[in-house]
Formats: C-alpha cells, sequence, structure tokens
C-alpha cells in the first residue's frame, strides 16, 4: 500500500489587500469624524443661539413691560426719567463694554409689592415705583470682582412704592435720590440675565419746530461722541426734554417710542473675551461676529 502525502494551502491576505482595508477604514473614520464634528458644531451653535435668545427675551421683555408703564407728569420740573451711557470699565481689562446704558424712572410695573399687589397685609395703595437697569461685570453669586468668575451680568432693582413715594417721587434729580436712597444701595442684588455685553438705546422724539412743522428725531444714547443727535445723557422732567443736562431743540417735544438693543455673548465668547485680543475695531468686529447675537425692540411710550 501507497501512502502519498497532500499539501495542504493555507491563504491569507496579501500586503496590498490589507493596505487597501486600512486605506478605505482610515476614509470612513475620517468621514465619521468629519459629520460628527460638524453635527457637534451645529448642536452648539444652536444651544448657544437658543441660550442668547432666552437671556435676551428675559431682559427686553421686562425692560419693555416697565418703558411701557412708564409714569409721567406735566406741568412740573420733576425727573420722571434718567438713561445714560458713561464710558465705565465694564468687561475684563482693557476689554471694557463698548456701550452699557443704564436707566432710572418711575413706572407702574405690576410686580410692585413683590407681586403681592392687592393683597391687604402687602399693599398699602402705592402705584408707582421707581425701578434701576444697570450692567456690571462680576461674580453673579458672590459679587466679587475676580475676573476669573466674573461675567456680564444685568440687574433690576425694582423699589417698593412706599420708599419711592418718601424718596423718589417729585424730585428734581432722580438719579441722584436714587443713588442716595436705600432703593439706590439694593442694587445689584436682583439678578436678571448675564452675558449681556452691550445695552444701547434710541428715543424717538417728536416735536414741533420754529416754523411750525412737525418734525421727529432719533436720539442715540452712547458713552462715547459720535452719531447725529448722540447724547451721553437723556432725561425727561415735567414738560422738558433734556440732553446731556441741557434743552435741546427738541425739548418741547415728546418721547413716542425707544428703540432697545442688546448684544449676548455666547458662553464661547464669554470664556474666549479675556484671552482673544481685541485691541481694533477689525478684531472686535470679527469677535462679535463669530461669538455673539443681536436682538432689538421697539416700545411705544404711553403719554402724559
Amino acid at each position: 500500500m501507497t501512502f502519498s502525502k497532500t499539501r495542504i494551502v493555507k491563504k491569507g491576505f496579501t500586503l496590498v489587500e490589507l493596505l487597501v482595508a486600512m486605506a478605505i477604514t482610515v476614509i470612513l473614520v475620517s468621514l465619521v469624524v468629519v459629520i460628527t464634528g460638524n453635527a457637534l458644531d451645529a448642536w452648539r451653535g444652536a444651544r448657544n443661539e437658543i441660550r442668547a435668545a432666552r437671556q435676551a427675551k428675559i431682559m427686553l421683555d421686562s425692560l419693555g413691560r416697565d418703558l411701557e408703564s412708564l409714569v409721567i407728569r406735566s406741568n412740573n420740573n420733576f425727573e420722571w426719567l434718567n438713561v445714560k451711557s458713561e464710558i465705565r470699565d465694564i468687561g475684563p481689562e482693557g476689554k471694557p463694554s463698548p456701550n452699557a446704558a443704564s436707566f432710572i424712572f418711575l413706572t407702574g410695573a405690576s410686580d410692585r409689592y413683590d407681586g403681592n399687589v392687592g393683597d391687604s397685609l402687602e399693599d398699602k395703595g402705592g402705584d408707582v415705583s421707581a425701578v434701576g437697569y444697570k450692567l456690571e461685570f462680576l461674580d453673579p453669586i458672590f459679587s466679587s470682582q475676580d475676573e476669573r468668575y466674573s461675567t456680564f451680568v444685568l440687574y433690576r432693582n425694582l423699589v417698593n412704592p412706599d420708599q419711592t413715594f418718601q424718596g423718589l417721587l417729585a424730585v428734581e434729580d432722580l438719579d441722584e435720590a436714587y443713588s442716595g436712597s436705600a432703593g439706590g444701595s439694593a442694587q445689584g442684588k436682583n439678578f436678571m440675565c448675564e452675558n449681556i455685553y452691550e445695552i444701547s438705546v434710541v428715543f424717538s422724539v417728536e416735536f414741533v419746530d420754529t416754523s411750525g412743522d412737525l418734525q421727529s428725531v432719533k436720539v442715540p444714547v452712547l458713552g462715547a461722541s459720535g452719531g447725529v443727535n448722540a447724547v451721553s445723557e437723556f432725561s425727561i422732567k415735567g414738560d422738558v426734554i433734556k440732553a446731556d443736562g441741557q434743552d435741546a431743540r427738541y425739548s418741547k417735544g415728546r418721547v413716542v417710542s425707544v428703540d432697545l438693543s442688546i448684544t449676548v455673548l455666547s458662553d464661547t465668547g464669554m470664556r474666549l473675551i479675556r484671552q482673544v485680543p481685541l485691541d481694533d475695531p477689525q478684531k472686535q468686529a470679527k469677535f462679535l461676529s463669530e461669538n455673539s447675537y443681536n436682538y432689538s425692540k421697539t416700545v411705544l411710550l404711553p403719554q402724559p
């Protein structure tokens, strides 16, 4: 009997086949990474925009409601509204907010008496409150100036109607009275929203000129000079409108509306603003275009 040996040949992958398989795998993994990265970027962008829109809505709705209930009485020399935009160092070192308007005015706010309007124990019958809005750069939790935890924070301070009646109603300098009152010292304790990088306001005024024609003018309140009719302080005192403390050509007119505009930084932008140099207008514009959102609202004012 003769036995023959059978040779068993085991086939494997050749080097070329392995290289091709690896190349295909790398391409597929790269595509997955790119698609995932784009999806995450889109998700972050949508999240930032939604959060910014929520911050803007809180601020604009609250300020809009208070302005719609603005209280002005004629035939007097008392101040009823004061809005100013001073050049203040609000922001990281060397990178202040370009415009931070602050508001003090008298209003019939619906949440006066801590929202207990009509409560016989809380409501003493006052229907006018002073309210202040101010932008600060600080830690909203501990109110410290440590830049590591600071952010742009908007505060609203609604003064009790009884305190308003005692020290803020019928005064010639509302700003001074508010700053020196108990209501003024409480400013900064009523957190509204954060990441509000800029607040701008433009008043629409109608007046009759020397020839008897009805004219309208837009008056922006800006911390720095610039712009037609721009002022750093705008106030209403009885029957007179003051611009930078002086009578303007529209001083005998009436304010019909207010255009509010705000810039909200994304959380990413808030982190980057401490690191990115903003030493010229082009860099600042580029930074804001990539990391901020703009919102605006027009509020019609009641007429005395």
